[in-house]
């Protein structure tokens, strides 16, 4: 077991690596940050221009920028932000909680309402209850996530005004204060569930299948000749082994909901990291870029390899194989 740790966290590493040479070279190909940087009147000035480029390390070769970035980026250390001049290292940490909420609060919806409902869809095969699933998880994974947004928004929020669309309210940091509690969670609802419908439905349709398989296995079937209650059989000895895959997914849905959630933050004005990536695209702000896609990358490497490591301590043939 040492051995299948140590492999899947080396090949985080090699990942991680990977992500962060792509994400400095591609920022690299965008455009001169010394440009950006100054003035137009200085920036037409070649003595100026080459004055700054110097100072910002653009002449070394490209190897020794990027490992002045990676070396700095270990500590979150991304330089100083283009538009408001504060250290990039800051504005992350201000909105990683709010994007870290928001995942949290989705990924707890989608496994409340999803996985049951799956279940429930393979015990009651070809029923109306399994045809209404089934149409909600086609129409969870298709329809477009910003039109739910919008049509939540304009009903919810709009015409009914029973929830708000707007922002995070005064929330701020990690934890609220017991006033803060429910204004939180009336922002955050809506967000959280919009996030959530694509994996409600992935969760309902892999739930469904893995079921079903699970019942057509023959210690289920001989259980059932042993005359144990069906309900026993369901949830003691088939949803056990269902929810192998699901946890497997579950851990990778959470990894993308950390890295996805840029449409809902935008729609919803979320100040999360999403937000901030989008932000920092429009205003060609590179330092922000950088910060937004290493940060969410590495949430991402770190759950996938969390994930590997707790499925093979669950099924024994990963690791074997």
């Amino acid at each position: 077991m040492q051995g299948y740790i140590l492999r899947r966290i080396g090949e985080g590493f090699i990942t991680l690596i990977a992500l962060s040479f792509v994400v400095f070279g591609s920022v690299q190909l965008t455009g001169d940050p010394a440009r950006f940087l100054l003035p137009i009147t200085e920036a037409a000035d070649e003595k100026v221009y080459q004055a700054q480029r110097e100072s910002m390390g653009l002449n070394d070769p490209f190897i020794v920028q990027y490992w002045n970035f990676a070396r700095k980026a270990i500590f979150l250390d991304f330089g100083n932000s283009f538009t408001t001049r504060r250290p990039v290292r800051d504005i992350l940490l201000e909105r990683l909680p709010a994007t870290v909420h928001l995942a949290l609060s989705g990924m707890f919806i989608a496994v409340v309402i999803g996985v049951p409902l799956g279940i429930l869809a393979a015990v009651k095969r070809d029923s109306v209850f399994d045809k209404v699933a089934k149409f909600f998880a086609i129409f969870g994974l298709s329809a477009p996530q910003f039109w739910i947004a919008i049509m939540l928004i304009i009903v919810l929020g709009g015409q009914l005004g029973v929830v708000p669309v707007y922002g995070r309210g005064d929330m701020q940091g990690w934890f609220p204060t017991v006033q803060q509690i429910p204004d939180m969670i009336s922002h955050l609802v809506l967000p959280a569930f919009v996030l959530s419908i694509a994996i409600i439905a992935a969760f309902m349709r892999l739930g469904r299948s893995a079921m079903l398989e699970v019942l057509d296995t023959d210690y289920v079937k001989f259980a059932q000749v042993k005359g144990l209650s069906g309900r026993l059989v369901i949830w003691k000895h088939a949803t056990r082994n269902a929810l192998i895959p699901i946890l497997t997914f579950g851990g990778i849905a959470l990894a993308g909901l950390l890295n996805g959630s840029v449409i809902v933050e935008v729609v919803f004005a979320w100040p999360g990291v999403g937000l901030m990536l989008l932000e920092g695209i429009l205003s060609t702000n590179f330092p922000q870029v950088e910060g937004a896609i290493m940060v969410s990358g590495v949430a991402y490497i770190f759950t996938a390899v969390t994930v590997d490591i707790l499925y093979g301590y669950a099924d024994p043939r990963v690791r074997l194989n």
